[in-house]
């Protein structure tokens, strides 16, 4: 054999000799087109030298032939690749879009995880008051074991897969709510155990899968957060749903009933991923490209360390989510000191001046899908207000490819707003007395405000993750950031043992301040500054004098 020709096959290959029929589709003409750009096809390469001399016409004329096809396939490249991501969302399946379908696989294993999850949240202070332990120092032991595994599930998650690991954490979970049956001390301790492992899986797993997916198939950036928001009101909704369940549940079986209940619809969720869920993975797209979880775990602290970004929402992610938490274990004995001094009356209250606790639950829910309903609109208006229109367009395309009408700024505002909000609220048991007949109402609704609030700003969070988070290992970092969170609870909860709920709530308020300032520190201050100015009630007054005088 002779010398190899330094021009590849493609040489000899026509445009013209590819028929309409023969030519690919979509993903596959991205592929050919890459091919021919490299010159790798194996069908008809030039073996000799006197091959290629063969050919008639120079060397100079060969290479800008190459060149001039190169620039013409990069272009027809372009328009498939565009063509393809749009194609993505609009092609249909039995009636539906792709994104719908997509849309559909998660949340439908939403739902039925967070109906799980609620099944069990409502009565486990109950069930291990009957079982005669301590409540706080169970609660508060699974989140010590999540602060200790958090830097640790994350690369490994990524490392074996966020499906298989979605399917490890409703394995997990029927263990645990199996446990849970039984009033034996050391089962009880591994369940909470396993829980604070489970609880991190819980709160990355399915959302860095959402985001992998979400983007490895090509729909637009503005639709995940359509998801996001979807997956507040599915949560809040199925917490609702869970409270009813519960108790028909604990009505027939007793106060292990709902637990059983758990078991159903986690083995529901674990079939589901099992046979409708594709496999991602963090930095690559198949196990044999990952580097080890070692290194994974490196790789996640140097980019929180480096990026001071990143760092800085894992603070708003502890301060908020610690004090949600809390929150969650301290609204019931708060509203029922401040039920004693209520009007027998009063929304709330039942007849032996107890809280009606799953009516009160089941509202809290309800605001939050309200929260989570208005989030659209709610931030086209913070929007519209922070953000002059001429510059609307250009700001879309930060930190992503495009964000549409997607504002990262507008997203940081509302955020701030909410914590800043949200801090305020937490100071009404503090200073309401309890000798006041309206104490309960008005705490009450300050809650009510609150789990509003929740449902609002909780799309933003995963907005903003998906943001300013590598999609590689978003996993690795969302559980080593949740190692604050987890140190947030646990303290949280065992001082109530030792501090009044009124200086518990008062912690609570100056976290959210903190998470308010440091959220606005993502904001450049020159935007700051703009949007003061655009705020300035002078500026105000000037732009509609002058709109005035133009009509």
């Amino acid at each position: 054999m002779g010398k190899t020709s330094s021009y590849p096959d493609l040489l000899k290959i026509s445009p013209d000799s590819f028929s309409p029929e023969t030519k690919m589709e979509s993903e596959n003409d991205v592929v050919f087109s890459k091919r021919l750009r490299g010159g790798s096809c194996q069908t008809c390469p030039i073996e000799t030298e006197s091959e290629a001399d063969s050919l008639p016409c120079s060397a100079s004329e060969l290479d800008a032939t190459f060149n001039s096809s190169d620039s013409e396939v990069q272009v027809e490249d372009a328009v498939v690749a565009k063509d393809s991501k749009m194609q993505s969302s609009t092609r249909k399946y039995w009636g539906l879009s792709d994104f719908t379908l997509f849309r559909l696989q998660y949340l439908i294993v939403h739902t039925a995880i967070m109906l799980a999850d609620g099944l069990q949240g409502t009565h486990l202070y109950v069930l291990y008051e009957g079982y005669g332990y301590s409540v706080s120092s169970l609660y508060s032991l699974g989140f010590v074991a999540g602060a200790f595994t958090s830097p640790f599930i994350g690369p490994i998650v990524d490392k074996i897969g966020r499906k298989k690991a979605a399917m490890l954490y409703c394995f997990l979970e029927m263990i645990i709510n199996y446990l849970e049956l039984f009033p034996i001390f050391a089962g009880l301790i591994t369940s909470r155990i396993i829980g604070g492992i489970t609880t991190n899986l819980l709160f990355s797993v399915f959302e860095s899968w959402l985001v992998s997916e979400h983007r490895s198939r090509g729909f637009e950036e503005e639709k995940l957060e359509i998801i996001l928001r979807d997956s507040t009101i599915v949560s809040n909704s199925a917490a609702i749903l869970s409270g009813y369940l519960a108790h028909k549940l604990a009505d027939h079986f007793g106060a292990v009933g709902p637990f059983q209940g758990a078991v159903g619809l986690t083995f529901f969720a674990l079939v589901l991923v099992a046979g409708v869920w594709s496999e991602n993975f963090g930095n690559g797209n198949c196990a044999s490209e990952l580097v080890t979880w070692k290194d994974n775990m490196v790789n996640a602290f140097n980019t929180i360390k480096n990026d001071s970004k990143i760092s800085r929402i894992g603070v708003i992610q502890g301060l908020t989510e610690g004090s949600l938490q809390t929150f969650v274990f301290l609204w019931s004995p708060t509203l029922a000191a401040f039920a004693q001094s209520a009007h027998s009356d009063s929304i709330g209250i039942h007849t032996d001046k107890e809280p009606a606790y799953g009516l009160i639950f089941g509202s809290f829910m309800a605001c939050g899908v309200l929260g989570g309903f208005s989030e659209p609109m709610i931030r086209k208006i913070v929007t519209k207000l922070t953000i002059p229109r001429d510059e609307r367009k250009a700001r879309s395309g930060e930190k992503c490819e495009a964000h549409g009408e997607l504002q990262p700024i507008a997203v940081d505002y509302l955020c701030s707003f909410c914590y800043m909000t949200a801090a305020m609220l937490f100071l009404v048991p503090v200073f309401i007395s309890k000798e006041n007949p309206y104490a309960f109402t008005i705490c009450t609704c300050a809650f009510l405000i609150y789990e509003l609030l929740v449902g609002l700003y909780m799309p933003c969070e995963g907005v903003i993750r998906s943001l300013y988070m590598p999609n590689d290992s978003i996993c690795s970092l969302m559980t080593m950031l949740r190692v604050v969170v987890n140190v947030a609870v646990a303290l949280g909860v065992v001082s109530t043992n030792y501090i009044h709920f009124t200086s518990a709530f008062a912690t609570l308020s100056a976290m959210m301040i903190v998470a308010s300032i440091v959220q606005l520190s993502l904001v450049p201050k020159q935007d700051i500054l703009k949007t003061l100015d655009r705020l300035n009630p002078k500026t105000i007054a000037s732009k509609v004098g002058e709109k005035l005088k133009t009509d």
